[in-house]
């Protein structure tokens, strides 16, 4: 019987391998899912009113308060490595383009307490938050995964996975969306 469910879960596995391209051109998942016909439940809502933050004092932090910019949030944990070896390119992006009208968010479901521990052993320039609402709200599934939210509170952009955030042809995207 055993040996039935390893051969369904390998099946499964294999049969989840559809790409897509992202923002830098090497693959990921998002055009699997738009070939299924899978919608972005987001994608006619306003985000912002779904995303529920607070900072590391544990005071709120309205995104709304950031309407006319460009919001980078990335969803990430401490214990996370490939989220903590994208901040490097975080923060270079993060100098880049706050010119450009970009705030940048990282934001993890951790205690504050933990977030606190983990920003205090490492140097990163980078706004730590902690995130309220619970990642399957959300539609979050795996970290680290990284919403560009419009002006108007809309999802421009969702990447999950690494990304090199300083990239190039990252910026560029990210650079080209309206203001």
């Amino acid at each position: 019987m055993r040996s039935i469910y390893f051969i369904i879960l390998i099946v499964s596995f294999a049969t989840c391998t559809q790409e897509k391209k992202n923002l830098a051109g090497s693959p990921s998942t998002e055009s699997a899912a738009e070939d299924l016909g899978v919608k972005d439940s987001y994608k006619e809502t306003n985000l912002i009113d779904q995303i529920k933050l607070v900072d590391l004092d544990n005071q709120p932090l309205d995104l709304k308060q950031y309407a006319g910019k460009k919001v980078f949030l990335n969803f990430w944990a401490t214990w996370c490595k490939p989220c903590i070896a994208e901040m490097p390119s975080i923060e270079r992006a993060q100098g880049i383009l706050e010119p450009d009208g970009f705030v940048f968010f990282l934001a993890s479901d951790e205690d504050i307490s933990r977030i606190n521990r983990f920003k205090a052993t490492k140097d990163f320039d980078l706004t730590f938050v902690r995130l309220e609402t619970p990642f399957p709200d959300l539609g979050i599934l795996s970290i680290p995964t990284t919403l560009i939210i419009d002006e108007q509170g809309k999802i421009a952009i969702q990447h999950v996975g690494v990304q090199e955030w300083d990239n190039a042809d990252v910026l560029n995207k990210l650079r080209s969306l309206s203001m």
